[in-house]
């Protein structure tokens, strides 16, 4: 019941103290003495460009999930505003759980097969979402999408790195393409749903959710991934890596 205004200056306020406490522990590149400065504009490789269309899809989903959720539920099921905010709780909650599993499941099953797991997941969330005849099932659509890109966004950070001849550029230009995506999204979803609808919006929500089964395998090699999705090769043992 209080203030917005009072809400976001305490955010604040407790955000800046704790981005202050955590900018302590990163490290100064700058320092570093064989580091190079960057150039002030570089074009993305071609490999970031592919792996960067997956992580356009992931977030995309993200960013649609996240702010479009409650308004399905409120307007296209009719529920009440509560069990409407629900859905980006539930987003929110497995999204979260998979990011902190995410780790032993890509060591277990390789980044490829994982994503594309995810992707299936994603996909059948986004079908239940537009096909729900009630908030049950698109709640757990929207569980189900936020389980399914929960990974894909760090594993494509991870394949950039590991792709062309200078990863930073390729980082670089998987973070502008992920991240506009975020961007876009949002805005993207109310502009179909103003010339169709809703459902329709997270039909291409869904379209999307299924390209990450499609183009998963641009993936391989990001992470810590056996040796099936490595294509045979076992990297080093640990004690045989030198600074």
């Amino acid at each position: 019941g209080s203030d917005a205004r009072l809400h976001h200056a305490l955010a604040a306020a407790a955000l800046t103290v704790l981005g202050l406490v955590a900018c302590r522990g990163v490290l100064d590149l700058r320092s570093a003495p064989d580091a190079q400065a960057p150039p002030r504009f570089a074009l993305p490789p071609r490999s970031a460009l592919v792996i960067g269309a997956i992580g356009f899809c992931a977030v995309f989903a993200e960013g649609a999930s996240l702010d479009w959720s409650a308004v399905y539920l409120r307007d296209v099921l009719d529920t009440s505003p509560g069990l409407a905010a629900a859905s980006t709780t539930a987003f929110a909650l497995t999204m979260a759980v998979a990011r902190l599993a995410g780790d032993r499941v890509i060591d277990r099953f390789g980044p490829v097969r994982t994503v594309r797991v995810g992707g299936v997941a994603a996909t059948a969330g986004g079908l239940l979402v537009v096909s729900a005849p009630g908030p049950v099932l698109a709640l757990s659509g929207f569980a189900l999408i936020g389980l399914g890109v929960a990974v894909v966004v760090p594993l494509a950070f991870a394949a950039a790195g590991r792709s062309g001849p200078n990863p930073s550029q390729a980082i670089a230009g998987v973070a502008t393409i992920t991240y506009t995506s975020g961007l876009i999204a949002p805005s993207a979803i109310g502009a179909v749903a103003d010339a169709t609808s809703l459902v329709v919006s997270f039909g291409v929500v869904t379209a999307l959710a299924f390209g990450l089964v499609v183009g998963a395998g641009v993936l391989r090699g990001a992470g810590r991934a056996p040796d099936r999705d490595r294509g045979g090769v076992s990297p080093p043992p640990a004690t045989a890596v030198k600074d």
